[in-house]
């Protein structure tokens, strides 16, 4: 199962708008009772406090939060592609073979490439629980047709990426789940 929500952020306020985010999501989805109570492991990483069994992750960037619900753990990122990537960053957050791959393809479309990276990988180490706390050496992403797949030797636990398709085009959104088979007819992202 995973469910996925979004909605513009109120007030100015990224941590308000998270949590009511949060609240809401879980209400569409699960008969769990809201508001509810989360504490985060020691990387940061959010868990319900009465319900282990549904596992959550947020993330907000440029006007937006989106939210994810599922059965396992669970890692979501949300990029707003307001930025060109500086060369340094580059360097720093893709691997030797990243990098190849993402110079072979057309200057127009770098940009969006690397976001694209830097949201799978971000949602894969929310999925993992570690965060950055885990070196963006110890894997790789490669996109087959369109889908990324991760290549990892930091668990024995198999993940499952993707990238969705946002309201707006100058976002990008990617999830990652633990041990699952996604089939892409049953993910979308419902807007409050």
């Amino acid at each position: 199962m995973i469910h996925i929500y979004a909605m513009q952020i109120q007030n100015n306020d990224q941590h308000g708008t998270a949590e009511l985010l949060l609240n809401r999501s879980l209400e569409q989805c699960t008969d769990v009772q809201t508001p509810v109570k989360y504490h985060r492991n020691e990387h940061g990483k959010p868990y319900l406090t009465d319900t282990p069994e549904i596992y959550v992750n947020w993330s907000h960037s440029g006007d937006y939060v989106i939210c994810a619900v599922a059965d396992r753990e669970v890692g979501i990122d949300l990029q707003k592609m307001d930025r060109e990537p500086k060369e340094n960053l580059i360097r720093k957050v893709l691997t030797k073979e990243e990098q190849e791959f993402y110079r072979s393809v057309p200057k127009p479309e770098r940009k969006k490439l690397f976001y694209r990276y830097w949201s799978v990988k971000e949602s894969f180490l929310k999925a993992l629980g570690t965060g950055f706390y885990t070196s963006l050496e110890r894997f790789r992403i490669e996109f087959a047709d369109g889908i990324p797949q991760v290549h990892q030797q930091i668990s024995h636990q198999r993940y499952e990426c993707r990238l969705l398709h946002f309201r707006k085009p100058d976002y990008v959104v990617a999830f990652c789940m633990e041990n699952t088979t996604l089939e892409e007819e049953d993910i979308k992202i419902t807007y409050f």
